[in-house]
């Protein structure tokens, strides 16, 4: 399988891949290269006074217990005659707290780098790197919830002390991680000062400083694509793709002095660009079943050929969907699982078996046992009492919303009102379900009818549950995308 480019900021990530590399420098990384743990890498750099991009090689080393990280980078740029070479290593640790939802991360640095820096006839050697970050992952099951901030500063020596540069940097980084799509965006500010002697007589620097604001994002979304086949005579008329893949962008602002000039400090380089990387789609086959009573012209047909394909949500009598009828709570624990990609451990999957059921009335012969126990373990859905979870009861909108709100984990977090709705029949929805109806409609879950009406009490059809798990993963997919990386990105202009 083609391995997914990866930006540099993922040690922090819960369920990272492989290819993952665990460095705090401004630069994203891209597709394997034929050595072990290597990769290659882009950075852009202005100890020069401008930005200069740089590309190459960065290489990737873990000790067996994850709390060790060497990062050895090599890149260059022909046209500017620039090279870099630097070897770094961050020394991490983490802590979980009593509920196992929450973890905390902390990473210092190995005072054994090395950095070097040639552009032209000068060259920059790194003296001094102070480096800090903490971060904290908080886990809602169908999703991870991150954030994370580091400082410190770098000083350079300018051609054996002819000069120096010295770099003083914040970053904030905020990310999520579901099955659908993940996204890391880090928002790095720096101040850099350019330290320099007029002539060769002069004893003391004078200084100019400059600004950077520099954002790199790493996006990974699935996304499922219809196509369809040519032939007529063929048993199925088409049939989804899902395609996975990756996309890294960098974005920077500069405010520079132009050190070519007597008077550097009154002379400004400004300027903004960006760059960035993107993959060849991983591609997956879903399965083409047969719906007979769902016709291409049914106004749900797309959201129930999705969900079908998936399992999400399942045919039944020999083809037959039937769209009118009432989802179960049984069954959208299953299509919540199944949504989500959510599981247990293989052995506490395992142990399912041999556990007391948590419900008097989902024994373990129950077609929807496995998927009941999951998502009442991971806390996505709950009984209707302490002992009975009712699997074949019907569900109403309001409580679909609720399920979804609660496993996001914005039940609590939303500024959503908790008292009223803006919709005609707000005294309808009851004061549970004000809060994460509302929370369901800002995310483009549930919506309302033509009268204003969200009629928080009317019983989920199967079509409609498929609508609503089809937004729900669009949500997932692209919406919550929105708010943790184009918004940052674009530093908020």
């Amino acid at each position: 399988m083609r391995k997914l480019v990866v930006a540099v900021l993922t040690i922090y990530m819960l369920g990272m891949t492989a290819a993952a590399a665990p460095g705090y420098e401004p630069g994203i990384s891209g597709e394997a290269t034929s050595k072990k743990g290597e990769f290659k890498y882009q950075e852009v750099v202005f100890v020069s006074g401008e930005p200069i991009l740089l590309e190459g090689t960065l290489k990737v080393s873990e000790d067996s217990r994850g709390t060790k990280a060497t990062l050895e980078y090599e890149l260059s740029n022909t046209a500017k005659n620039a090279k870099l070479s630097r070897k770094v290593v961050y020394l991490n640790s983490e802590s979980s707290n009593s509920l196992g939802n929450q973890t905390t991360y902390a990473s210092s640095l190995d005072p054994k780098y090395t950095e070097t820096i040639q552009i032209g006839s000068d060259s920059y050697k790194l003296a001094e790197y102070l480096f800090t970050r903490s971060g904290l992952t908080d886990d809602k099951s169908i999703i991870k919830y991150l954030v994370s901030d580091w400082n410190g500063s770098k000083l350079y020596s300018k051609n054996d002390g002819a000069g120096e540069v010295k770099i003083d940097f914040t970053t904030s980084m905020v990310g999520y991680n579901n099955y659908w799509s993940s996204t890391e965006t880090a928002f790095h500010k720096y101040s850099i000062a350019y330290r320099y002697k007029s002539s060769v007589t002069d004893t003391t620097f004078k200084e100019a400083v400059g600004t950077v604001e520099y954002a790199v994002s790493d996006s990974v979304i699935k996304n499922m694509e219809y196509i369809n086949n040519d032939p007529k005579d063929i048993s199925f008329k088409g049939g989804y793709v899902l395609k996975e893949g990756q996309e890294n962008i960098v974005s920077y602002i500069y405010d520079l002095p132009d050190l070519s000039k007597t008077n550097p400090e009154n002379s400004r380089k400004k300027g903004r660009d960006s760059f960035r990387t993107n993959t060849v789609p991983v591609q997956t086959r879903t399965f083409a079943p047969v719906i007979k009573d769902v016709p291409d012209n049914y106004w749900a047909a797309e959201d129930i050929k999705k969900m079908v394909s998936m399992d999400i949500v399942s045919v039944q009598n020999s083809s037959y969907f039937m769209p009118r009828s009432f989802m179960s709570r049984g069954e959208f624990a299953k299509a919540i699982v199944k949504a989500c990609d959510i599981s247990l451990e293989d052995a506490a999957k395992k142990r399912l078996k041999s556990y007391n059921p948590t419900f008097i009335d989902v024994e373990k012969n129950h077609p929807y046992y496995d998927y009941i126990e999951i998502a009442a373990k991971m806390g996505v859905m709950a009984g209707t009492s302490s002992t009975r979870f009712s699997p074949d009861e019907y569900l109403t909108k309001a409580q679909a919303a609720a399920i979804i709100v609660r496993a996001m984990g914005l039940e609590e977090a939303s500024d959503a009102s908790s008292t009223k709705t803006a919709f005609r029949d707000d005294s309808s929805v009851a004061a549970w379900a004000k809060k994460p109806v509302n929370v369901a409609h800002r995310m483009g879950i549930i919506s309302a009818n033509s009268y204003n009406e969200i009629e928080p009490n009317r019983l989920l059809t199967r079509a409609e549950s498929s609508v609503m798990l089809n937004q729900f993963i669009r949500y997932l997919q692209f919406d919550i995308r929105k708010e943790y990386r184009e918004k940052i990105i674009n530093f908020g202009r």
